[in-house]
């Protein structure tokens, strides 16, 4: 899955309430909370208007919370889950356990003839040549202890068990902050739902590691060394973020490449712990069938040490940085300027500047750069990580823009200049401001006919900010925002010493001028 576009999409699309009443302090649905001795949570809501629910489960945890040398452990883990449990996907879990011991031995001893390599080749050249012809013999010997393993797989049967069932949406999402496990099913299927997600989140089975590895490394390879745009907002996130692990935009191919099994387990045992997962079950369900569940399924869950934070802050930026990036695509241009985190007071006023600036062709960037002075294909405006809600951590609002043929990359650059300073000292026109909000009340209301939508944002709240009431107080504080406050937040973050500019720039054909 595309890491960017699930960040910037995924949780963007809508937020979501319930369809017709809407009140400042509370919602008109009734949510109740269970919470496991384990620190398990479970949030429900009975909504009886047809026979099926959702069920949604956020883990605390996503690919910030990665180290040095597991790099890539959140999105790898999350393609694991979907091979099932050690009941489920395997014909003899215990004879793959044997394979799969076998197999990690083997890649210990590939990856220690792999660091020598260097040194053989510095000291020992003459060696060089038998040495690689080893490393090559022990991977064909993974290769085939793999093949071994794979007899005892049942390929998909969890994504089959699930389709029998009458499933739908059935997926999973890798963040920056959490990461998402959902299906919807028919009601009378509740019970099969807990089995299947207690299995695999409390005895997960890391089968297949090594080829899925190899997948989780070509989708790097597809979806960022094959793209201009992608590239460009590898480089501009890496250069706008200097400390915090936001500044990974997808992990590395050199750090996917030698994860091992044993780094998986750990990041499993360290994150996937039941103080860090919270469940949102929403439709035609009843609460104490779901509290017997819960506590049937997962009550026996062990609850684990809380893990260290994330201590690491961004610093200020003190002067406006600049990265070029050569590829061979048409120019583009990325602009990126720090802002806040979910919970920060300013917070509210970044999510109706991004719709000002860059919702639809009615935006004010659009406006001006393709309609009035012809000077972009598409512009558009997003925020890094993002999330319905905001990044539990300070991210960067992000500005790209298109230009059309011709057009040079520093005129479309000054032209977005001119619309941010006029955000910073000209009051957005009421009308404007009014349609905005009248935009974002539609999406609460419609949304609100989602299961799927009303879980999902129930348990990013609950995660988030310890409450799912957050949704209210989110709500009431866009609406809230005023002309004022987006002069003030535009005139604070969006200038030259805050901004971090990344430049597209088509390879030349032969050598430089």
């Amino acid at each position: 899955m595309n890491l960017k576009m699930w960040v910037l999409k995924f949780f963007g699309v809508v937020m979501v309430l319930t369809g017709t009443a809407l009140g400042q302090n509370e919602l008109q649905f009734p949510v109740e909370k269970i919470t496991l001795d384990n620190g398990l949570t479970i949030l429900v809501v009975e909504r009886h208007t047809a026979p099926v629910f959702s069920g949604f489960i956020t883990v605390g945890v996503g690919s910030a919370y990665e180290k040095i040398g597991n790099i890539g452990s959140a999105h790898l883990f999350e393609h694991m889950m979907f091979k099932g449990s050690q009941v489920i996907g395997t014909t003899d879990y215990d004879a793959e356990k044997v394979l799969m011991a076998q197999e990690d031995s083997v890649w210990a001893l590939i990856d220690k003839a792999q660091q020598e390599t260097r040194i053989i080749n510095l000291n020992q050249p003459e060696k060089l040549e038998d040495h690689l012809k080893r490393i090559e013999q022990l991977r064909a010997g993974l290769d085939s202890l793999s093949q071994l393993s794979s007899r005892y797989v049942l390929q998909n049967e969890f994504d089959q068990i699930y389709t029998r069932n009458g499933s739908a949406e059935f997926n999973a999402t890798t963040g920056y902050d959490i990461t998402n496990y959902y299906v919807s099913l028919p009601a009378n299927r509740l019970e099969l739902w807990f089995a299947m997600e207690s299995g695999r989140l409390i005895h997960p089975a890391l089968r297949e590691f090594f080829t899925e590895r190899d997948v989780v490394s070509e989708e790097r390879r597809q979806s960022v060394e094959n793209s201009g745009d992608a590239k460009l907002f590898e480089q501009l996130v890496g250069t706008a973020l200097i400390a915090h692990p936001y500044q990974i935009f997808w992990e590395w191919q050199s750090e996917v490449n030698n994860l091992t099994r044993s780094d998986l387990q750990e990041f499993f045992e360290t994150y996937y712990i039941p103080q860090r997962i919270t469940v949102a079950v929403v439709g035609d369900v009843k609460l104490q069938e779901v509290r017997r569940l819960a506590e049937k399924y997962f009550g026996d869950m062990p609850r684990g040490k809380d893990p260290e934070p994330i201590y690491t802050t961004e610093p200020p930026q003190t002067g406006e940085r600049r990265v070029n990036v050569h590829f061979d695509a048409n120019p583009a241009l990325g602009i990126a300027y720090h802002k806040t985190s979910f919970d920060d007071p300013d917070e509210p006023a970044f999510a109706v500047i991004e719709r000002l600036l860059g919702d639809g062709r009615t935006s004010r960037l659009y406006k001006t750069l393709v309609l009035d002075k012809k000077l972009c294909l598409e512009t558009s405006v997003s925020t890094f990580p993002g999330s319905g809600f905001g990044s539990e951590y300070d991210g960067i609002i992000v500005i790209d823009a298109y230009p059309k043929e011709g057009v040079s990359t520093g005129k479309v650059e000054q032209a977005i200049y001119e619309e941010l300073r006029k955000l910073a000292t000209i009051p957005v026109d009421a009308a404007e401001l009014t349609k905005i909000k009248n935009q974002i009340e539609a999406e609460l209301i419609w949304a609100s006919y989602s299961n799927m939508g009303l879980a999902r944002y129930l348990a990013t709240a609950q995660y988030l900010a310890r409450d799912w009431r957050y949704i209210i107080r989110f709500r009431n504080n866009l609406l809230a925002v005023t002309p004022e406050d987006i002069m003030r937040v535009a005139g604070t973050y969006l200038t030259e010493e805050n901004r971090t500019v990344a430049t597209l720039i088509p390879k030349q054909k032969g050598g430089e001028l």
